[in-house]
C-alpha cells in the first residue's frame, strides 16, 4: 500500500474541504455591540513564491499566500464592503508526503485519539462502579462517576466535581420530587439527593460556574451565558457528522429496552388510544413499530424558561400571542427609551410593525446596545421565538424480571430527540438521556464500551 497516500490525501482533503469548514465554523465575527460582521466566503491560494529546491537551497519554508474573500456588513445601516484579506503563509505538502520548513523536510506523526461519543465503562474495587464520558471533537467534556462512599460526581472540562444532582439541577430541575419523577429512583443518586435537598437552579449554575473558575462568584446571567458558550454554541463545540451520529446511536432510547417489558400502557397522542398495552414483551418485532410512533413516548422535561440553550428570560426584550386569526404576533416587553434624553421612542406592549421597526433603526445610537443588538443585528424577530422551546426527550418506563421471574421495580429510560441530527454541538436533551443511561447501567439496562476498541 501506498502510505504517503494517507497524508497526502489528508491535506488534498484539508485544502479542498478543511479550510472552508473553518472559515464557516468562524463566520460571522461580530463587533461588540453587534452592528458590524465580517463574513469569509471563499479562499483561495497564491502560486508558492518558491518551489521546493528553492525552498531548500535558501533555507525558507515551502508555502502559498492563503486568501480570503471577506464581506463586512453594517447590520443598521446594510452597507456591505467586499475584500480579499491574507489570512496565512501557509505551508504545502510535497509529493513525498513532507513538509520543507526553514530548508528542512519535515514530516507530520499521526496520533490515535479517541473519537468524538459517548462511552460508558466500569471497573471493579471491591465493588462495580461506572464512569461516563461525553467527549466532542472541540469543546468541554462531561463527565459522571461515583465515589467511594458511594455519591455521584459530575465534571464539566475536567473541572472540579459537583454533585450530580445540582448538575441535574443546572438542567432545570428544581426539586427532589422532580428530579424523581423524571429519571426515576436511584439508590446512588438518593444518597446525593439526601445530603443536599436544597436545589435552585440559580444557584446550582453559580456553583458550576464556581467550579470551572477556581472559586469564582459571578451573577447568574454572567455564569449561564458561560456554561452556554462551553456547551452549546457552535463556534466553540463541535462533535462533527460522526460525532453526532455516534450520540445518536448510543442515546437512542429504543437500543436500551430490548427483553424488557412495558411498564404502562403506551397512549397514542393522536388518537388518544392505547398503542401498546403494559406487560408488552419488548422484542424486536414491537421495536421496530415503535420507531414510527416516537411520539407516542416524546415528552417536554424542560420548559423553555429553563432551557440552558436559550437566553435567559430578562435578555427577550418582546413577547408573543396570537390574535383573533391565530398569526402569532410580538409585543414590546418594556418602553424603549433614548438614553441621552429620556423620551420614550416605543411603549410597552406596543405591536412589532415595520413602523416600529424604522423607529429603532432611526434612532439605533441613541437606545441601549443590548435593545440595538436584539432588534437590529440579531436574526429574523419571530425566528428567535419559534426556535426558543422546552427540551423535549423520549422516555418510555420499563421493568424486567429477576431470577424468578417476578417483575423488578420500574424503570425509568429516557433517550434523546432523535430527530436533531443536524446538530453538531451537544443539547440539553442528549445531557438528560446521557444521565438516564449512565444510571440506568446500576440497574442493569444499557451496557458498557471497551475503551481498548479504536471505533
Amino acid at each position: 500500500p501506498n502510505l504517503i497516500e494517507i497524508q497526502t490525501k489528508s491535506f488534498e482533503l484539508f485544502l479542498k474541504e478543511g479550510i472552508k469548514k473553518i472559515l464557516k465554523d468562524i463566520s460571522p465575527i461580530e463587533s461588540n455591540n453587534g452592528d458590524l460582521k465580517l463574513y469569509f466566503d471563499d479562499f483561495y491560494l497564491d502560486k508558492p513564491k518558491y518551489n521546493i529546491e528553492e525552498a531548500k537551497n535558501r533555507d525558507i519554508t515551502y508555502y502559498a499566500q492563503l486568501f480570503a474573500k471577506a464581506r463586512l456588513e453594517n447590520v443598521l445601516t446594510k452597507e456591505i464592503k467586499e475584500s480579499n484579506i491574507l489570512i496565512t503563509e501557509l505551508p504545502l505538502i510535497t509529493p513525498s508526503g513532507t513538509f520543507i520548513i526553514n530548508g528542512t523536510e519535515r514530516v507530520v506523526i499521526s496520533q490515535i485519539v479517541r473519537s468524538s461519543g459517548i462511552y460508558f465503562t466500569k471497573k471493579f474495587d471491591s465493588k462495580i462502579r461506572y464512569l461516563a464520558q461525553l467527549i466532542p471533537t472541540r469543546g468541554a467534556w462531561i463527565e459522571y462517576e461515583q465515589s467511594n462512599k458511594d455519591f455521584l460526581y459530575a465534571k464539566l472540562d475536567r473541572s472540579k466535581k459537583i454533585p450530580l444532582n445540582k448538575f441535574i439541577c443546572c438542567l432545570g430541575f428544581d426539586t427532589k420530587e422532580k428530579i424523581e419523577s423524571t429519571f426515576g429512583y436511584n439508590k446512588f443518586l438518593d444518597l446525593s439527593l439526601k445530603k443536599d435537598q436544597i436545589l435552585n437552579i440559580n444557584e446550582a449554575i453559580i456553583e458550576l460556574h464556581s467550579k470551572l473558575h477556581r472559586g469564582e462568584k459571578v451573577p447568574v446571567d454572567v455564569a449561564r451565558e458561560f456554561i452556554f458558550s462551553k456547551l452549546f454554541y457552535a463556534k466553540k463545540y463541535d462533535l462533527l457528522a460522526v460525532g453526532r451520529y455516534k450520540f445518536n446511536q448510543k442515546l437512542d432510547v429504543l437500543k436500551r429496552i430490548k427483553n424488557t417489558y412495558l411498564a404502562k400502557d403506551l397512549i397514542d397522542p393522536e388518537t388518544n388510544e392505547i398503542f401498546l398495552s403494559k406487560k408488552t414483551f419488548l422484542n424486536e418485532e414491537i421495536i421496530e413499530k415503535l420507531k414510527n410512533k416516537r411520539n407516542c413516548f416524546t415528552f417536554e422535561l424542560v420548559n423553555a424558561d429553563n432551557n440552558l440553550e436559550n437566553e435567559i428570560n430578562e435578555e427577550i426584550l418582546t413577547y408573543a400571542n396570537y390574535n383573533k386569526d391565530k398569526i402569532l404576533e410580538l409585543y414590546i416587553k418594556d418602553n424603549i427609551i433614548n438614553i441621552k434624553t429620556g423620551e420614550i421612542l416605543v411603549e410597552k406592549d406596543t405591536l412589532i410593525t415595520e413602523q416600529v421597526m424604522n423607529i429603532i433603526r432611526k434612532n439605533g445610537q441613541f437606545i441601549h446596545d443590548k435593545v440595538s443588538k436584539y432588534f437590529l443585528c440579531n436574526k429574523d424577530l419571530y425566528q428567535k421565538h419559534k426556535e426558543r422551546k422546552g427540551v423535549f426527550n423520549e422516555v418510555l418506563e420499563v421493568y424486567i424480571l429477576d431470577n424468578l421471574g417476578n417483575p423488578k421495580p420500574t424503570i425509568k429510560v429516557i433517550g434523546n430527540i432523535q430527530s436533531e441530527n443536524n446538530k453538531q454541538h451537544i443539547t440539553v436533551s442528549d445531557i438528560i438521556a446521557s444521565i438516564s443511561y449512565y444510571l440506568n447501567l446500576y440497574e442493569d439496562i444499557g451496557k458498557t464500551d471497551d475503551i481498548d476498541h479504536l471505533g
